[in-house]
């Protein structure tokens, strides 16, 4: 019986940083390299850096040679050069370990299928919140091989089945997931009792003239009864031709396609403060706004979503929803996922707080529940009655940018007009404040206009004169200041900040000194203009103004916006002042 000889067994290894130069290649299995798969990888090195360290041996001169990770080794020679330092997993191993483990790698290595790449580039696109370039740059490829991959989202569980077990190729896939789901269904069905298995020209030839049915077309049809590419009037002039109904000029087909897309969404755009147009593959990143259920934010929440900047609309340009419109949807899925668990925590602990209610004997452990969590009544301590419910989450929501700029301007208006208002003591408070966390923020021209305006000739003099002296002529010339003139200015210093002062800091102030936005802001058009309908009517909601108008509420809502900011803001003998929506208070 021949002798099998078994490779010594490797240790653990380490892992080091080996510069690229020092390591040695002394053959692989692979002879081949394919250049674009190589480009792909070198790609991916760049965007992400190498996720799995090469394996080498360590040679009897103290050399590291390379055993296992070819293709890494050639894609991040090319990406960082000679003297890139490489992740390696070093390993103390004799020539037969080496061979086994380079020629299982080898074997053992298979890519990722198309469908496999296309459901993470789906996920991917997900997280990148519908940005297309973004996920493409984090995935290492080119926007053109991300586009080809989310583009099989649409393939039909069982043409994606076919692709998975290699009875098609990608080639066929592709087309056959520009497709209605039930055209790409018959049509495999079609191409699998074939006798020969159509090339992908075939298959393109044949889909196109089942595909551009002129009754399954979204946009106005008026032009298309003249055209010579109706495969009516063909049928009018040739002898032989395709059945009535078809387009077949499939470029003019597709932009009208577009272009009704297009002017879908225009349309929406007064309503919604987002409108995205949803092609093949962001089926993921889009989710109903519900108010109640296992998937509902709750009906507070739900009020201030419909101002989120992230609330809109969807249209389909996916083959078997294509032109649909859906509506009400929350764009950023993660923050709707917060506040659904925090409903669902709201709900659990009021469901907790009705149980010791209920049962007088288990409001202690209920209490606890419903509360922090931390048994205080096992140490004697009683419990509420009802126990220590958890406070409902308040509802939030961050407005669109044209609103978030507009709040901004009036919030630094306010802190100029309210902070000269202050008590002495304060004022001198919130200027001490600034010096010592915020002194460059002081605008000394912005100060010196104020001053002009307030303190009279004095303040004349003090514009026209002081930023030009030096610091001692700019004292004298205060110590000659009329002492009510003086106060006033002092008074305007804290006030006058620019625009390097964060308006998060501004927005602190404001509610630290308890400002009263009522005295300076009231709701008017300039604002309600800046908003869509959908943000309008929450807006009318939330201030009872809807109420007010009672039946004439729902066709002013129904009607243009404009004829719907003039009702909300024309409610007769009605008063104004002193209604703040969430989204304008600090």
């Amino acid at each position: 019986m021949e002798e099998v000889v078994e490779p010594v067994p490797a240790d653990a290894g380490e892992l080091k940083k080996v510069k690229w130069k020092d390591i040695v290649v002394s053959g692989n299995p692979r002879k081949r390299f394919d250049p674009d798969s190589m480009r792909s990888l070198e790609a991916s090195i760049r965007a992400q850096g190498l996720h799995t360290p090469v394996l080498l041996r360590e040679l009897s001169d103290g050399r590291l040679e390379l055993v296992a990770g070819g293709r890494r080794h050639r894609a991040f020679g090319a990406v960082y050069g000679p003297d890139g330092l490489m992740p390696a997993l070093v390993r103390k191993a004799d020539q037969a370990f080496a061979n086994a483990a380079a020629l299982t790698e080898n074997i053992e290595r298979e890519p990722m299928t198309p469908v496999e790449e296309a459901e993470g580039a789906a996920k991917m696109l997900a997280d990148c919140k519908g940005d297309r370039s973004e996920a493409a740059r984090r995935m290492g490829w080119s926007l053109p091989t991300l586009e080809k991959r989310l583009a099989l989202m649409n393939a039909s569980d069982k043409v994606r089945q076919a692709l998975q077990d290699k009875v098609l190729n990608i080639g066929h896939a592709e087309l056959l997931a520009a497709c209605r789901k039930e055209t790409q269904d018959s049509a495999l069905d079609h191409l699998l009792k074939q006798e020969k298995m159509w090339t992908v020209n075939e298959l393109r030839a044949f889909l196109e003239a089942a595909s551009l049915l002129l009754e399954k077309a979204i946009f106005d049809k008026t032009d298309c009864g003249p055209c010579h590419h109706n495969s009516a009037r063909q049928s009018a002039l040739f002898g032989v031709a395709i059945s009535d109904g078809r387009c077949t000029n499939k470029q003019c087909f597709d932009k009208k396609t577009d272009e009704q897309l297009e002017a879908t969404a225009a349309g929406l755009r007064d309503e919604f403060q987002v409108v995205r147009i949803v092609r093949p593959g962001e089926n993921l990143t889009v989710i109903p706004l519900v108010v109640d259920g296992p998937k509902g934010v709750g009906p507070d929440q739900a009020l201030a979503c419909r101002t989120c900047e992230h609330f809109g609309a969807a249209v389909s340009a996916a083959p078997d929803k294509l032109g649909k419109v859906f509506k009400n949807l929350c764009i950023n899925v993660p923050c709707n996922t917060q506040h659904v668990d925090a409903r669902k925590k709201e709900r659990e602990a009021a469901e907790a707080q009705e149980a010791a209610a209920k049962e007088p004997g288990g409001r202690q452990e209920a209490g606890a529940k419903a509360g922090n969590g931390k048994a205080e009544g096992a140490r004697g301590a009683k419990a509420p009655a009802a126990g220590a419910a958890k406070k409902a989450t308040t509802a939030s929501a961050e407005p669109s940018r044209a609103v978030q700029d507009y709040r901004e301007k009036i919030w630094r208006t306010v802190f100029r007009k309210a902070v000269p208002k202050l008590p002495t003591a304060q004022n001198r408070q919130v200027l001490l404040a600034i010096c010592i966390t915020q002194p460059s923020s002081l605008d000394a021209h912005l100060l010196l206009d104020a001053i002009k305006e307030a303190a009279g000739e004095d303040g004349m003099t003090i514009a026209g004169s002081a930023k030009l002296m030096k610091l001692h002529e700019a004292y004298k010339l205060f110590t000659e200041l009329e002492s009510g003139h003086l106060r006033v200015a002092v008074d305007l210093v804290a006030a006058h900040v620019s625009t390097s002062m964060s308006v998060e800091n501004i927005r602190g102030l404001l509610k630290t000194i308890e400002t009263d936005l009522t005295q300076y802001w009231k709701l008017n058009s300039e604002f309600l203009t800046l908003l869509t309908k959908n943000e309008v009517d929450a807006v009318a909601i939330e201030l009872g103004l809807k109420d007010k108008l009672g039946e004439g509420y729902t066709k002013a809502r129904n009607g243009a916006k404009k004829e719907f900011i003039d009702a909300v803001l024309g409610i007769k003998d009605f008063e104004y002042r002193g209604l703040v929506p969430k989204m304008m208070r600090f």
